[in-house]
């Protein structure tokens, strides 16, 4: 058995362009198909000003409400 599967994982990344911030996106989701397959996930980026509202609908989204 390859253990529980209990964990998840959330980053802010800030300070960054939006070439920046979409090739950051593209290398998680990459990383994700890799070494995850078969994980469930979100992935936002926006302004930094509303960090929290992305936070927040992500969790919704992880939820599935």
């Amino acid at each position: 058995m390859a253990g529980k599967k209990d964990k998840a994982v959330v980053t802010v990344i800030s300070g960054l362009t939006t070439n920046q911030a979409s090739q950051i996106s593209k290398e998680i989701m990459r990383s994700k198909e890799k070494y995850a397959p078969l994980s469930r996930g979100t992935i936002a980026s926006g302004l930094v000003s509303n960090v929290s509202a992305l936070l927040q609908r992500g969790q919704k989204m992880i939820g599935g409400k």
